[in-house]
């Protein structure tokens, strides 16, 4: 399908965000970061568009997160809180507001403890506060706790490990994926570990690619399952 560019808006004299990210062979990380014309994403507003069925505030910023978690919720348009390296830029209290009006929240395990220390609840409590709380743990799967359990989501197999970075994104993607598809939990989790896997094989944020057919055949293959959609 091709992606709308009805919502992107240009800033004059503003160079588009920057990340750059240096990797060792232990996958430490050190990112150099140059907002740019992030720092005015609070122009864009959700009313702009229609027909949205579920929102992401990722990290962005900081006004651009507050206010867009603020539009979804008053607007009733179910969203992800997904702070990622945004999260320090949020007070304890401001945390809480977004998982009060958020949906569903996901955070790497780092970022868990970081939440943990900021607002004073345990991850338990803050599970309370939305629908589902889903906490990535690299090569030890994921957590869901949703429905008053903890839903243990196994990581997928992978060949060689080249480059961690992007692994959060690719598994967000899928279960993003998988929730549009009307899969359950247990389903949309195993095809994010799978996305994640796939990508921490190539080097790069956006160098990997599959087809429909290849992805449904390693899923079977590392889950031991037939893959959920279109079978």
């Amino acid at each position: 399908k091709q992606l709308t560019t009805d919502h992107i808006t240009t800033i004059k004299g503003q160079f588009t965000a920057q990340a750059f990210v240096t990797t060792d062979i232990d996958n430490n990380q050190i990112n150099a970061f140059h907002p740019g014309a992030m720092n005015f994403a609070h122009q864009n507003k959700v009313s702009d568009a229609d027909g949205i069925e579920l929102g992401v505030v990722a990290p962005d910023g900081r006004d651009a997160m507050i206010q867009h978690a603020e539009q979804f919720y008053q607007a009733d348009i179910p969203f992800f809180f997904d702070p990622g390296q945004g999260l320090p830029m949020f007070s304890g209290d401001e945390l809480l507001r977004f998982c009060d009006q958020a949906t569903y929240a996901i955070v790497n395990d780092y970022e868990s403890q970081m939440m943990v220390d900021k607002t004073g609840l345990s991850i338990e409590e803050m599970s309370e506060r939305v629908d589902a709380l889903i906490i990535t743990r690299g090569s030890q799967g994921s957590r869901i706790y949703v429905d008053n359990q903890v839903l243990e989501i196994p990581s997928a197999p992978i060949g060689v490990a080249k480059d961690p970075t992007g692994c959060g994104d690719a598994y967000r993607a899928g279960v993003l994926f998988g929730l549009s598809e009307g899969l359950d939990w247990h389903a949309s989790g195993r095809i994010g570990s799978l996305c994640g896997a796939i990508k921490i094989e190539h080097s790069g944020t956006q160098n990997h690619s599959f087809t429909p057919d290849e992805f449904a055949s390693r899923y079977a293959t590392a889950f031991d399952q037939p893959f959920p959609v279109g079978s």
